[in-house]
């Protein structure tokens, strides 16, 4: 009997390893978690990475920072210092989650451009007001020509789930199992265990819990709330102000997955409708990526599997290009 359940044993762990590993290989499924000794959180008033990290990685791809803690290519060489200086200042989607910075757009910029140094200045976790507080560091630079901060769509999310109003087009009850989970914090433990470590874990959750709505949902229900606009109001006052005295300031707006399915293509959602306000009441310049994003055929190959907003190689590669105009 001992000898039955040890073969068993070993025949469904060579299945968990086969389907792991085609998984991550074949499908493409990244595992999420962040490496320690990546992103300095010590700091209240800004959050930005760590400087020159060498070890780690965020969604299965190593990480490495250069002396000011922008994201760089490994055996990183610097261009001239003299050169104009391009800084592109975002959360995970701008960072490029889960592909190597070589790439991100940011990175197939810089390699394209030989007369600009081109920075990637994004940290994960930064929210519209964590943008600004990289940017007043980044104006202290010289030689500075543009700068670009990727308006993503849970940058004001300040309202959890579970306070949806009645209005909501999204019902709470929907995922309630998901929330109720997540509140409970040895679930919590497990999850953020799991979810760095098996892609097995990610591709079940994302298919049983529809993840990509979900998160588009969640975010989309945070424009609903006044508080959350006048946290527009209060940075873009700012960052104009930025604009008009130093470098060249441009929004770019890269839409979640949900937001460029076919039914989703043709309308704005209220969130989109008020980002595009309020880019124009402040009279900001601003490229929205959703008309891009919605002409490509295969719009899953835009994003990383069962993720949001995340862009694989080839949705940085799409980015990248749409942004030639505006450096050449």
């Amino acid at each position: 009997m001992s000898r039955i359940l040890f073969i068993n044993l070993i025949i469904v762990s060579l299945l968990f390893v086969v389907l792991e590993l085609s998984l991550k290989f074949i499908l493409n499924v990244k595992p999420l978690g962040i490496s320690d000794g990546i992103i300095n959180s010590n700091n209240p008033h800004i959050r930005f990475n760590f400087k020159r990290v060498k070890e780690g990685k965020i969604f299965g791809v190593s990480v490495y920072t250069d002396d000011d803690g922008f994201r760089v290519v490994e055996n990183y060489s610097p261009k001239r210092n003299e050169l104009k200086k391009v800084f592109f200042v975002g959360g995970s989607v701008t960072f490029g989650s889960g592909v190597k910075q070589e790439f991100t757009f940011s990175g197939l910029l810089n390699s394209k451009y030989k007369s600009l140094n081109i920075y990637n200045a994004s940290v994960m976790g930064s929210d519209l007001g964590n943008n600004y507080s990289i940017i007043k560091e980044i104006i202290k630079k010289d030689n500075i020509d543009k700068i670009f901060i990727n308006f993503s769509f849970d940058d004001i999310q300040k309202v959890k789930i579970e306070n949806f109003d009645k209005n909501s087009k999204f019902k709470k009850e929907n995922f309630f199992s998901l929330n109720e989970l997540k509140e409970i914090n040895l679930f919590k433990n497990i999850n953020t265990y799991l979810r760095s470590r098996s892609v097995i874990y990610v591709y079940i959750k994302g298919f049983i819990f529809n993840t990509r709505e979900y998160y588009y949902q969640n975010a989309l229900d945070s424009y609903s709330y006044q508080k959350n606009i006048d946290i527009i109001d209060e940075v873009f006052e700012k960052i104009k102000k930025i604009s008009n005295n130093n470098a060249e300031v441009i929004f770019i707006k890269i839409p979640y997955y949900y937001q460029v399915l076919e039914k989703n293509c043709k309308t704005s959602d209220a969130g989109e409708m008020k980002i595009i306000e309020k880019f124009k009441e402040y009279d900001f310049k601003f490229i929205d990526f959703k008309p891009v994003f919605c002409s490509q055929e295969n719009k899953d190959k835009i994003y990383l599997n069962f993720d949001a907003s995340h862009l694989s190689s080839f949705g940085h590669r799409i980015v990248a290009e749409n942004l030639y105009r505006f450096l050449d």
